[in-house]
């Protein structure tokens, strides 16, 4: 796949995503409770992530953020949905993660490139 396959919003498997961050190396991959889809304003407690590596497994689906002193891991990704459109952030990637049966995935994670 061409970097320039990937200029707007797209739908990708995890080899994919492998690929496209192995073209494109992101410096930073940042987390924040506020950017998810189930996150609420009246949630009390917020959190901010930066992590300058990431890894990417085909099996099992994962993708592991590592810094430092930290890691977190996001595991059973059905797909994933890069969005390159220009915005002031950076590359948002959008997990999708479930049971591999389902149609509609369980839970998504909204994490971003810089």
């Amino acid at each position: 796949m061409e970097v320039s396959d990937y200029e707007m919003k797209k739908r990708v498997s995890v080899r994919e995503l492998k690929e496209y961050c192995s073209q494109n190396k992101p410096q930073q991959v940042l987390f924040y409770t506020e950017n998810q889809e189930w996150y609420r304003v009246a949630d009390p407690c917020k959190i901010r992530l930066s992590f300058p590596i990431m890894l990417i497994c085909e099996n099992p689906n994962l993708i592991c953020l590592k810094s430092e002193t930290s890691t977190m891991c996001i595991d059973r990704i059905k797909f994933a949905e890069i969005n390159s459109d220009a915005n002031p952030l950076g590359t948002i990637l959008t997990v999708s993660c479930g049971n591999m049966k389902a149609v509609e995935p369980e839970k998504t994670y909204t994490l971003i490139f810089s």
